[in-house]
C-alpha cells in the first residue's frame, strides 16, 4: 500500500525566494517548525512555526518563501480513503462532509490547542520509516480529522433542526396563508425575526420570501390564464393583486409579456403535441426540485413560447439535506396554488 515516500515524514528546507508543492495525491499535512512562508494561488496564508496547514494541493498552488528568508517544515501525505477500514459507520457517512471541508487547504494557527498538541506528536515520531514511525503519524492524522468529524456532526445535527423546523412550520401552513400572511406574521409562525426568516429562505431556498410569494402568485396567475373566459382583472384578484396596472407589471417583468398576450400565444399553442418537461425546462421550482408538475409528469403539458425565464436565485445559496417532507409540503402548496386540470391550456413549467 505505502511506498518509501508515501505516508513517511520528510523535513523540508526551502531557501529564500524557493517554492514546493506536494508531490503526492490526497491530503498532505505540514509543520512549519523554523522560518516563514506563504501559499499562493486565490487565497495567500502565511505560515509561522507552530502552525499546521493541511494542503489538498489545489492546482497552481506553492508553498513559497519570501525574499531573505527561509523556511524549515515537516510534511507527510495521507490519502482517506486507505483509512476507511478504522472508520466507524457515522464516521464514513460524514467523510465527505470532512473531505470538502479540506478542499484547497485549511489552516490551524500555531495559538491553538490542536496545533500545539500535534507538533509535540512530531517531535515523537521515530526516523525509522517503519510501521512504528506510520502509526506515530497516524495519531497525528487521527488527532486532526477526529476534530473535523466532529465539526461535520455538529454541523449535520444542527442544519438538521433547521430543516425539520422548516418543514414542520411549512406542514402547518395552508396555500392561503402562505400567500395572504403579512411577512411579520410569516416570521412570528417561524419564531424569528422578518430579517433572520429572509436569511434562513435565502439560505435554503435561494429566493427571499417575498419573491417566493410572487412567484407562487404569478404561477398561479398563469394556470388561472388557461381558462380563455376568465378575465384578467378576476385573475389579479384571485392571485391577491388589488391593482390590475401592477398585476400587467408584475407578469410582464416575470414573464417578458402581458397576461393576455401570454393567453393569446398559449391558444395558438394548444394543438400541438403533449410532450412532457425535460431537464432544459427553465421552472424556477424545478431547479430546486420542488415543482410538482415535474414531478407528476402531466400528460396535458405542452411547450409554451415563451417559457417560464428562471426566477434569480441569491449567490451561494443551496438546497435544504435531503428535503424529503419539506419538498413535499412545498408540493403541496405548488399543487393547490396551480392545479393541474386535464382539459387546461398549456403550461411551460
Amino acid at each position: 500500500m505505502f511506498d518509501q515516500d508515501y505516508f513517511a515524514l520528510r523535513l523540508v528546507r526551502l531557501k529564500s525566494l524557493e517554492e514546493w508543492s506536494p508531490q503526492k495525491e490526497g491530503l498532505c499535512f505540514i509543520f512549519p517548525t523554523g522560518g516563514v512562508g506563504h501559499v499562493n494561488g486565490s487565497a495567500a496564508q502565511r505560515l509561522v512555526p507552530g502552525d499546521i496547514l493541511v494542503w489538498e494541493g489545489s492546482p497552481g498552488g506553492r508553498l513559497c518563501v519570501p525574499k531573505g528568508a527561509e523556511m524549515v517544515f515537516w510534511s507527510f501525505s495521507l490519502r482517506l480513503e486507505h483509512l476507511i477500514p478504522l472508520f466507524a459507520g457515522n464516521e464514513i457517512s460524514l467523510l465527505q462532509e470532512v473531505t470538502d471541508n479540506f478542499k484547497g487547504s485549511k489552516f490551524f494557527p500555531a495559538s491553538t490547542a490542536l496545533a500545539m498538541k500535534c507538533h509535540r506528536l512530531i517531535e515523537e515520531v521515530p526516523s525509522q520509516l517503519d510501521l512504528e514511525h506510520r502509526g506515530h503519524l497516524l495519531r497525528v492524522a487521527a488527532a486532526i480529522l477526529n476534530g473535523e468529524f466532529r465539526a461535520a456532526h455538529h454541523q449535520r445535527v444542527g442544519l438538521g433542526q433547521v430543516e425539520e423546523r422548516i418543514i414542520r412550520v411549512f406542514e402547518e401552513l395552508s396555500v392561503d396563508q402562505l400567500l395572504g400572511l403579512s411577512i411579520e406574521e410569516l416570521a412570528a409562525r417561524f419564531g424569528c425575526s422578518r430579517r433572520h426568516l429572509n436569511r434562513l429562505f435565502h439560505h435554503y431556498f435561494g429566493f427571499s420570501v417575498g419573491a417566493l410569494r410572487m412567484e407562487m402568485r404569478l404561477l398561479k396567475a398563469v394556470s388561472l390564464l388557461r381558462d380563455v373566459n376568465a378575465k384578467v382583472i378576476n385573475v389579479a384578484a384571485q392571485c391577491g393583486f388589488n391593482h390590475l396596472g401592477l398585476f400587467n407589471t408584475c407578469f410582464k417583468r416575470r414573464f417578458g409579456v402581458s397576461p393576455g398576450c401570454w393567453r393569446k400565444q398559449a391558444a395558438l399553442e394548444k394543438s400541438r403535441p403533449a410532450t412532457v418537461p425535460g431537464e432544459d425546462s427553465a421552472c424556477p421550482l424545478q431547479a430546486k426540485g420542488l415543482c410538482p408538475l415535474v414531478a407528476g409528469k402531466p400528460e396535458n403539458i405542452v411547450s409554451l413560447a415563451p417559457k417560464i425565464p428562471p426566477l434569480k436565485k441569491s449567490p451561494g445559496a443551496r438546497t435544504l439535506p435531503g428535503l424529503r417532507a419539506g419538498k413535499q409540503a412545498i408540493e403541496h402548496h405548488a399543487q393547490l396554488a396551480y392545479p393541474k386540470a386535464s382539459n387546461s391550456l398549456p403550461l411551460t413549467v
